[in-house]
């Protein structure tokens, strides 16, 4: 009677450990994202990842952005980023970039980037051309240009416990809001979570990835295309039907406030606001409350 009183003990102790282990495993095995708040009067976006050792950014910001990002990644990745994806080249995307690559010492490993040819970018938006040349001087830069990648849509990118899959890419054809339209959208899937980045995908491209990867937009969190106004439409939303929105939204636009009163101004974000609630999203994070850290297990 012993022996079986023994033998059954060292049972519930060895299924004790096994599930401590699992545990373990699923919690070593998670991943830190930093939305990161903006740092001007503009909007911009941002995101810090931390799996394992290795540091990704996504974006980073404008130049008011760069010292913020710079003390992030000195804190959480000992000052190296292992893999940058911007993008497309907006300033309030890419400016905090070309700071740190141009004057900085922070080590970087990959870069990613979707890019059209520079005279597609002079004929769709001519008034941005400055920012545009800026960016793609500093990636041609002997300092950078090596590290430089251009990503293929349905890439696979596998980066520690994180799978990468590109849904979109440039898309030249979209001349309408040419360069948004032109974002990459990065799906990122982490032991049984699944985050989706839009960047700026606007309507356009916004139905070319319902056409081509609908079976692939279903995820737990998103992040807002377009700061959250004039991006994706709300069917695109009801297909990736999320649980969290990430919203890189200025309280000025969070509010569709110009100065003028709360909603009184023509930015489309109470209405992106509304059709998320009748989603049923249980947890919005707004860039204009700072940096929010999350811990998706």
């Amino acid at each position: 009677m012993k022996k079986k009183i023994l033998k059954g003990s060292s049972v519930i102790v060895i299924l004790f450990v096994i599930i401590c282990g699992l545990i373990f495993l699923k919690y070593a095995n998670g991943i830190t994202l930093i939305q990161l708040h903006d740092n001007s009067t503009r909007q911009m976006m941002g995101y810090l990842i931390t799996s394992k050792d290795e540091t990704i950014v996504i974006d980073g910001g404008l130049k008011e952005d760069a010292q913020n990002l710079i003390d992030n990644i000195n804190r959480i990745g000992g000052g190296k980023v292992d893999y940058w994806f911007i993008t497309h080249p907006h300033m309030d995307h890419a400016q905090a970039f070309i700071e740190i690559v141009q004057n900085t010492n922070i080590e970087i490993g990959k870069v990613y980037v979707t890019l059209n040819e520079m005279d597609w970018y002079r004929q769709y938006e001519s008034e941005r051309i400055e920012e545009i040349e800026n960016f793609f001087n500093t990636i041609q830069s002997e300092k950078i240009k090596s590290k430089v990648e251009e990503v293929q849509l349905g890439q696979i990118i596998e980066i520690n416990n994180l799978k990468c899959e590109i849904l979109g890419v440039k898309n030249p054809e979209i001349t309408t809001n040419a360069i948004n339209n032109s974002s990459m959208v990065i799906k990122m899937d982490i032991n049984d979570k699944t985050l989706l980045f839009l960047a700026d995908t606007g309507k356009e491209s916004g139905e070319k990835l319902l056409e081509a990867q609908k079976d692939k937009l279903k995820a737990d969190i998103v992040q807002m295309a377009h700061h959250g106004q004039n991006g994706v439409d709300e069917n695109v939303y009801k297909v990736i039907s999320p649980e969290i929105c990430l919203w890189p939204t200025p309280e000025w636009l969070w509010n569709n406030d110009p100065g003028t009163g709360y909603n009184t101004g023509t930015w489309k974000t109470l209405e992106t606001r509304a059709w998320m609630e009748a989603i049923g999203v249980k947890e919005n994070y707004v860039e204009k409350d700072g940096d929010i850290t999350l811990r998706i297990w």
